[in-house]
């Protein structure tokens, strides 16, 4: 139930707040403690407690029975892992959420799949994480066919003397190596072997050499 619920709230910034919530609530514990707790009126703790027994279909304040949410609750359930695609490809914070009103439309990938298909016109970025899904579904990895970088790296914003002029390009950088080690980590590699293969790539830059693979003789030795 709590991981339903985490994944229904997943692009709310507020999410572990109302996990918190609701699980201290099914331990027993009163609105009003609950609010004391964190810094809320009673009235909003009861909001969220009430909206989290709707998305689960009952079994936290009312009795359980068929989820009377949207399907979009369920289909959110079903594809966690959305969102982070989305963020990789740089598609934009909307799209899951237009890509899970959409799929509600369509009642099932594979028809949003056929809608995509015949309007090729429409919702570009939409469609573009639709394909992804799809591929992902379908066992196939969308990371080859992602662009090679969608973060754009920023400028240095002074001299090169600067002092922090350092710590200014470890910061533009960031965001593009958390993508790169997450395309790594999603084709199969384990982080422990993608961040010793950057340390060398770095190192071997800054030698002003490219690694080279040891070449092994006929009788086995290098």
């Amino acid at each position: 139930m709590l991981e339903k619920l985490r994944t229904c709230w997943g692009f709310s910034p507020t999410v572990d707040r109302n996990i918190a919530l609701v699980e201290g609530f099914l331990k027993g514990k009163r609105f009003a403690d609950l609010a004391q707790e964190h810094g809320l009126s009673t009235a909003r703790v009861r909001q969220i407690i009430e909206k989290a027994d709707w998305f689960v279909g009952g079994g936290i304040l009312t009795k359980p029975e068929p989820s009377k949410a949207s399907p979009r609750s369920d289909f959110m359930a079903a594809y966690p892992y959305v969102w982070n695609l989305a963020q990789l490809q740089g598609l934009g914070s909307a799209t899951p959420r237009h890509f899970f009103r959409e799929l509600e439309r369509a009642g099932s990938l594979e028809r949003l799949v056929e809608k995509m298909k015949r309007l090729p016109s429409r919702g570009r970025t939409t469609r573009e994480l639709v394909r992804l899904v799809w591929q992902k579904e379908r066992g196939e990895s969308p990371w080859p066919a992602m662009k090679r970088s969608s973060i754009a790296i920023a400028q240095p914003s002074g001299p090169v003397d600067r002092p922090d002029r350092a710590l200014q390009c470890q910061l533009a950088l960031e965001p593009a190596l958390q993508q790169l080690v997450q395309r790594a980590l999603e084709s199969g590699w384990s982080e422990d072997e993608t961040v010793y293969a950057l340390l060398e790539l770095a190192g071997a830059r800054l030698k002003g050499q490219l690694p080279r693979a040891a070449v092994v003789d006929g009788d086995g030795t290098s």
